[in-house]
Formats: structure tokens, C-alpha cells, sequence
């Protein structure tokens, strides 16, 4: 499906610095390629002149945001708005080279697939690595895959198989994580193809610490979602297991405390609430397969 048409969507947020030369660049990539392609940029309400760089760039679908929406929310407009199946997303920070292009779209070979690229852990600062580690860990843990790169910015996948969970992904920068657990979740195959980010050309990332702690958030809101059994389960083991303990204090006093009792039922209903939690989330999956 390489030779297929594509849209290029693009979040702007305050880059004056950089998107000109990183839409540049891209176009004159393109263009010496001879791909069918448009570019859909969208500006989520800069306060810079971000917006009218893009009004004023030729060959640019430019969409504007009349209050800010987030990383997210960005990207599902630019989803919306291109006009082709094919979706590639990028950032427009000048750190994802076109040269990498062919590559993904060379993996792309059906539209029941999406293509990360994906970057070495090398290439994140030093103060995130932990932050991504047990990103990572409890996304494997909960979708029992092993997940290359769960939130790299630059991929392909089909705008008909997206649109049907962009409901569910986050509207900030863990956008990229819910759309590959959501992926995962329903039986799409992920391939991962290794890249090489550049520095940003300007401007400071704006992923802080609270941006690491809702996609923890997000991916067990997802858990929940699509794998309720993997999270709720392990909190009804630790409830029998400390009842457990409980109850063998019991014994040594000859009396069965309401500390017991209290273990045991709880460990009980959440074990219950995850059956049906599971039950529901296969309804779920089944009518968005439909849908």
C-alpha cells in the first residue's frame, strides 16, 4: 500500500520557530517523490503567529481551533478533516525527518495495521526515562503485548479504523497511547519501525510530569475499558490474600473478626464486578467491530 494516497496531519501549537522550515522540508520530500498526498495542518489556538505562517504556506490545508484543545484534540480534528484514508501523523517541532517516510509507508501494507515509529530510549531525556519505563510496564502488563514504543508521535494507520475509537483516545499528548492500546484491544496488528528523532529546532517540549501521570491514568481508564479482567482481579487477589492473613490471626485468638469479613467480601464483590466488567466490555467491542 505504499503507493496508496495519504493525508499528513500535523498538530501546531505555538512553533513559529520551526514549522516553516519542518512544512518545507516535508513538501520539497514529497514533492521529489511524486506521492499523492495533502498536508492538514492544525493550529489549536497558538498564541504566536503559528496560525497565520500556516494561512500564508502554499499546499497546506490550514484548520484552526477556536480555543485550545490539546495534542489530542488536534490530531482527531486533522483525522476528520483529511480527505484520505491513509493517515500519517507527525509533529511539527522539526523532529520526525521525511526521509523516514518511505519506510513506514513500505509497512503499511493494510489498512488493519498501524505503523509506529518508534525511537530508542536513548533519544528520551534523562528526567522522563522512569516515567516511560512504568508507562510502558503497565501498558504491557494490562494488554499482555510487548509495546515497542507506546507513544511516538509519528505513524500510519487507516482513518475508517481510527474514527471508530477516537471517542475513547485522550485529547492531551497521551492521544498516541490510546490509540495504540485501542489498536491492540481490537485484534490490529502494530508494527514497529525504527527511526531516528532530531532535536527540536525550537521552543521547549511542554510534556511535564502530570502529562506522564494522566497517561498512567488514561491507559487504566483503557484497562478498564477493554481489559477490566487484568486490572480488577489483582485487587481482588490482594483482598483474599490479606484476608487470608487476616483469618490465620483469627484462628490464633479463636475469633473471627469483622477485619476478616470485610477482606473477604470485598475480595468477593470486586471478583464479581470483574466478571461483569469483562462481560460488558465484550458487548463493547463487538458493537464497535460492527460499527
Amino acid at each position: 500500500m505504499n503507493n496508496t494516497p495519504f493525508s499528513i496531519v500535523i498538530p501546531v501549537f505555538n512553533e513559529e520557530e520551526t514549522v516553516i522550515e519542518a512544512l518545507t522540508n516535508l513538501k520539497e520530500f514529497l514533492d521529489k517523490h511524486s506521492y499523492t498526498y495533502e498536508i492538514v495542518c492544525v493550529d489549536d489556538k497558538s498564541t504566536d503567529k503559528s496560525g497565520e505562517l500556516l494561512d500564508n504556506f502554499e499546499g497546506v490545508k490550514a484548520v484552526h481551533h477556536k480555543k485550545n484543545r490539546g495534542y489530542g484534540g488536534a490530531l482527531k480534528t486533522g483525522i476528520q478533516n483529511a480527505k484520505y484514508d491513509t493517515i500519517i501523523i507527525m509533529d511539527s517541532d522539526g523532529q520526525h525527518k521525511a526521509e523516514d517516510l518511505p519506510k513506514l509507508l513500505e509497512a503499511y501494507d493494510s489498512k488493519d495495521t498501524m505503523v509506529i515509529g518508534s525511537r530508542k530510549i536513548y533519544q528520551t531525556k534523562a528526567n522522563r526515562v522512569l516515567g516511560k519505563y512504568l508507562i510502558h510496564k503497565l501498558a504491557n502488563y494490562i494488554f499482555k503485548e510487548n509495546i515497542v514504543d507506546i507513544n511516538s508521535g509519528f505513524r500510519v494507520f487507516s482513518k475508517s479504523i481510527a474514527k471508530k475509537y477516537l471517542h475513547l483516545c485522550s485529547e492531551r499528548f497521551s492521544f498516541t497511547t490510546s490509540i495504540t492500546l485501542a489498536y491492540l484491544a481490537g485484534g490490529y496488528d502494530i508494527v514497529y519501525v525504527p527511526i531516528e528523532v532530531q532535536k527540536r529546532a525550537g521552543g521547549e517540549s511542554r510534556v511535564s510530569f502530570k502529562t506522564g501521570l494522566r497517561t498512567l491514568l488514561k491507559i487504566l481508564e483503557l484497562g478498564m475499558i477493554f481489559k477490566p479482567l487484568r486490572v480488577i482481579l489483582p485487587v481482588s487477589l490482594l483482598f483474599f490474600v490479606v484476608g487470608t492473613l487476616s483469618f490465620i490471626n483469627d484462628l490464633r485468638i479463636m475469633n473471627l473478626s469483622s477485619t476478616t469479613v470485610f477482606l473477604y467480601s470485598n475480595g468477593i464483590i470486586m471478583f464479581v464486578f470483574a466478571l461483569l466488567a469483562e462481560e460488558i466490555s465484550n458487548i463493547r467491542m463487538e458493537v464497535i467491530r460492527r460499527g
